[in-house]
């Protein structure tokens, strides 16, 4: 946490408020979002409970799986929520734009959960879907495998930093606004919203309490309250499966009932906040650059449905050694561009990064707009000096690459020296870019003296990186002849799963 954001965090504990940390929503919100609510059974991983789905507030499904040990009630459950979110997916793989390579769709699906479990939620549904089998003794609906791996698709674009094909509804939140509690106090959705927006005529610390109640508010998932547990939905369980082994119509559809109905009574008022928090978030401007984001969102979208069509194999189970090298090179690829176009685009941004060293910003003191420099080909380019005095705490080494959210688009420069001057720093850069085709500088893409910039590292744009074949890594990062390849991506016994009620 960085000293702004420790200041901003105090702040609202103080005035019992909320405080905004970003002057701009920097992910997209979708016009019609599907927002998914994951209930998940405790003890029991990946066993999915409960599930309510839709792209409108008044507009909702709600799916249950009144035994979720039961491996049938399961796959039927994914079925029924795979038709559910499929038909939204399938919406938009209609209008492409473009031809030939070039080619891709024109917008993407945009699902929200509550938090961070919800996603972890959705990854082990992915897993448990995308391998089934449509043939054979153990055989799921077709749709169950193309869920699971358009589920195992979404999770993997939500680690990539600046995509919204699929988010947590608590970290949007927590990206635009500082709260008074813990980082994972700020998980809870309820608690969350307490400080964002109360209801009306109830403080804040009343509200807090109210949301630390599951009684009043449920946990927004994906595990459920225990007491709950234990006072209601044990007890309902019992009476479906006493049903079920009865064979009593009447009290099965009785006992299916009950568990829906408590159930939509833990997910409801997650459900209403969702809404009132997504309506929140549509009241703050929107960044400049996440249209550039977005448009990255539709070609991974293009490529993955491409894919789909052709006929492509599910995810693997793990990634290989070089797929997962390679994928951590371009999460971290995605977060260095994401951190830098938020502090480009928005000042209170750029304000957090100026308080770590990361950028600075001042008055020019001195300028040299007719520089020029000889290049390795013997031609003459302009390169102007331009001289900032900044008082702000300075991290940058000589030779870093720069861009100002301050000057001309297009405008770049290099950092040339830093010289203490008492409290302050005289940071010399050299300009670079954005200057026109001209011999001399177009008007406004040199500093003038007395006009005040900022400068914060560019990312810029780096080769991806080179990384040996699967067949030469070392035996340690692959699979040999005495030892099974454990990364295939079909795993094994995929169809025995002869466990739970299968009765």
């Amino acid at each position: 946490m960085s000293m702004l954001s420790a200041l901003a965090h105090v702040e609202a504990m103080e005035n019992m408020t909320a405080v905004c940390l970003t002057a701009f929503r920097h992910h997209r919100l979708s016009d019609r979002p599907m927002v998914i609510i994951p209930l998940t059974m405790a003890g029991e991983a990946g066993a999915p409970l409960a599930v309510m789905a839709g792209t409108t507030k008044r507009d909702m499904t709600l799916l249950v799986v009144p035994q979720p040990r039961n491996r049938d009630q399961r796959f039927a459950f994914a079925a029924d929520l795979g038709r559910v979110v499929m038909d939204y997916i399938n919406s938009y793989r209609q209008d492409r734009r473009g031809e030939g390579e070039r080619s891709q769709y024109t917008n993407v699906p945009q699902i929200i959960v509550p938090n961070q479990g919800g996603i972890n939620a959705l990854a082990d549904l992915g897993r448990m879907c995308r391998f089934r089998s449509t043939t054979g003794a153990h055989a799921v609906p077709e749709v169950v495998p193309e869920f699971g791996m358009w589920l195992t698709f979404l999770v993997d674009t939500a680690e990539m930093t600046g995509t919204s094909m699929l988010l947590p509804l608590t970290t949007m939140l927590t990206e635009h606004w500082a709260t008074g509690q813990s980082t994972l106090e700020d998980q809870n959705l309820a608690s969350l919203m307490a400080w964002i927006s109360p209801p009306r005529g109830v403080s804040i610390a009343q509200a807090l309490e109210e949301a630390e109640n599951p009684d009043v508010c449920p946990p927004a998932g994906p595990s459920t309250s225990p007491e709950f547990d234990n006072r209601d939905l044990a007890p309902a369980i019992k009476r479906f499966d006493t049903a079920h082994a009865l064979g009593d119509p009447h009290r099965l559809a009785m006992a299916r009932t009950e568990l829906s109905e408590l159930i939509a009574g833990q997910v409801k008022p997650t459900w209403r906040l969702m809404w009132s928090a997504i309506s929140i978030l549509r009241s703050v401007p929107e960044a400049p650059q996440t249209t550039r984001r977005h448009d990255r969102d539709c070609q991974l979208f293009t490529s993955h449905s491409d894919y789909r069509d052709a006929g492509g194999l599910p995810q693997r189970k793990r990634d290989t050694a070089v797929s997962a090298a390679r994928r951590l090179s371009k999460l971290e690829r995605a977060l260095s561009d994401f951190e830098a176009a938020m502090a480009f685009d928005d000042p209170f941004v750029l304000a957090d990064r100026r308080s770590g060293g990361e950028a600075f910003a001042g008055p020019v003191v001195a300028s040299q707009p007719h520089r020029t420099a000889t290049t390795a080909k013997n031609t003459t380019v302009p390169r102007p000096w331009a001289t900032i005095r900044t008082t702000d705490p300075l991290r940058l080494a000589a030779g870093t690459k720069l861009i100002s959210p301050t000057m001309q688009k297009g405008h770049k420069a290099v950092v040339v020296s830093t010289i203490p001057d008492g409290d302050a720093t005289l940071v010399t850069v050299e300009i670079t870019a954005g200057m026109g085709r001209s011999r001399t500088p177009k008007p406004g893409s040199v500093p003038d003296p007395g006009q005040h910039v900022a400068y914060l590292p560019d990312p810029g744009w780096r080769p991806n990186p080179s990384f040996p074949d699967s067949d030469h890594t070392p035996w340690t990062h692959s699979a040999t002849p005495d030892r099974p390849d454990t990364d295939s991506a079909v795993p094994e016994n995929a169809a025995a799963e002869e466990w739970g009620h299968d009765n």
